[in-house]
C-alpha cells in the first residue's frame, strides 16, 4: 500500500522541475517587454526632439549648432534623473554631451537641396562675405510657383525645411539589450528594415543600424533610432548651412 505522501511529495518535485524550466523565460519576457517599452519611449522623445530641432533650424537659417542645441532639449528628458533645476541641468548637459561630443546623433537636412539653391539661390542679402547664397524666405505668396529646372519643386516648397535626425540609443536593461543588440547587428545591412509608418514604429531605417553608433570609449551596445520633421522656413536658409 502506497503512502499519500509519497504521491504528494512526486508531484510537488514535478511542480518545482517545471518552475525552474519557465522561470528563466519569464524573466526573459519580463525583461524583454521593459526594454522593448524604454525603446518605444525613446523614440516618442526623439520625435518631439526631432520637431524643435526642425524649429531651430527655421527660425536660425537653417545653422546646424542651433539645431543641436534644440535636439539636446529634446532628448534631456532621456537622461533625468532628480525632478530639480540641478537634475535638469545635468541631464541637459549630459544630452549634450552625446550629442556634440560623443556624435552619437546627426542631423541631415533632407529640403532644401543643393539642385533648389541652383534653381532660386540668391546672394545674401544681409551682405555676408564669402559669396554665400541664399533661398530667398520673403513674399512667397507672390513669387512665382513654377518648379525649377533642377529641383523640381517651387520656391515655396524650398522654403519647407525637412530634417532626419538619427541617435544612437543606448540599450540598458541587462542581458536583453545586448541580445537585442547581437540581434539586430545580425541583420543584413540592406532594406532590411526601413522607416515604415507602423511597419516599422521604431523607424530604425536602412543601412548599417549598429555599425555607426558603435564607438571604443562609449558604454554599452546601442542601435540607431530615426524620426524625421517637416516645418516652413521662418528665415532664409544659407547655403552655408546645407
Amino acid at each position: 500500500m502506497r503512502r499519500p505522501g509519497r504521491r504528494l511529495w512526486k508531484q510537488g518535485g514535478q511542480s518545482a522541475t517545471e518552475f525552474l524550466v519557465v522561470f528563466p523565460m519569464l524573466i526573459f519576457l519580463v525583461l524583454g517587454v521593459i526594454q522593448w517599452g524604454l525603446l518605444y519611449q525613446a523614440r516618442a522623445v526623439l520625435n518631439h526632439a526631432s520637431l524643435l530641432t526642425a524649429r531651430a533650424g527655421a527660425v536660425h537659417n537653417g545653422n546646424k549648432g542651433e539645431m543641436k542645441k534644440a535636439l539636446a532639449a529634446g532628448l534631456t528628458p532621456l537622461f533625468a534623473s532628480e525632478a530639480s533645476m540641478t537634475g535638469f541641468a545635468t541631464a541637459r548637459a549630459k544630452a549634450f554631451t552625446e550629442i556634440s561630443v560623443a556624435n552619437l546623433a546627426s542631423i541631415d537636412v533632407l529640403n532644401p537641396t543643393a539642385q533648389a539653391f541652383s534653381d532660386f539661390g540668391q546672394v545674401r542679402l544681409d551682405g555676408a562675405a564669402g559669396g554665400d547664397r541664399e533661398i530667398p524666405n520673403d513674399t512667397l505668396n507672390f513669387r512665382n510657383p513654377t518648379p525649377g529646372t533642377a529641383s523640381g519643386i517651387s520656391v515655396q516648397d524650398a522654403n519647407i525645411l525637412h530634417v532626419r535626425v538619427s541617435y544612437c540609443y543606448r540599450l540598458i536593461v541587462p542581458v536583453v539589450g545586448r541580445m537585442i543588440h547581437a540581434a539586430v547587428n545580425a541583420l543584413p545591412l540592406s532594406h532590411t528594415l526601413q522607416a515604415n509608418g507602423m511597419s516599422d514604429p521604431f523607424s530604425v531605417g536602412d543601412g548599417p543600424l549598429v555599425d555607426s553608433c558603435t564607438r571604443p570609449l562609449v558604454s554599452g551596445p546601442r542601435i540607431r533610432i530615426q524620426s524625421e520633421a517637416v516645418v516652413r522656413m521662418q528665415s532664409p536658409f544659407y547655403r552655408s548651412n546645407l
